[in-house]
């Protein structure tokens, strides 16, 4: 019994971290389009490729833990507001 769950679990794990790669991969390629952006400033690009840098670090571990993905999602969304948030 405890074989064929198994077996049967298997296929949507594998779905879920295809998923979820496809979905990093996603986000990296809008940052990448940000970045090409003739009105991005050197700041804005050098805190996109930190952001992208992130999404890559999170992306090659194979089990992330909810507080390692959290920290990440932190430095993220830290790098890109800095940046893009008005100064006037």
């Amino acid at each position: 019994m405890g074989w064929a769950l198994n077996s049967t679990a298997q296929p949507a794990v594998k779905e879920q971290a295809m998923k979820s790669s496809r979905d990093l991969r996603a986000c990296i390629s809008l940052l990448r389009e940000v970045q090409s952006g003739g009105d991005v400033n050197s700041e804005r690009k050098q805190a996109v490729e930190k952001a992208i840098d992130e999404i890559k670090r999170i992306r090659r571990k194979s089990n992330p833990t909810k507080h390692e993905v959290y920290d990440s999602v932190r430095a993220i969304t830290e790098a890109l507001i800095r940046a893009f948030l008005d100064r006037d």
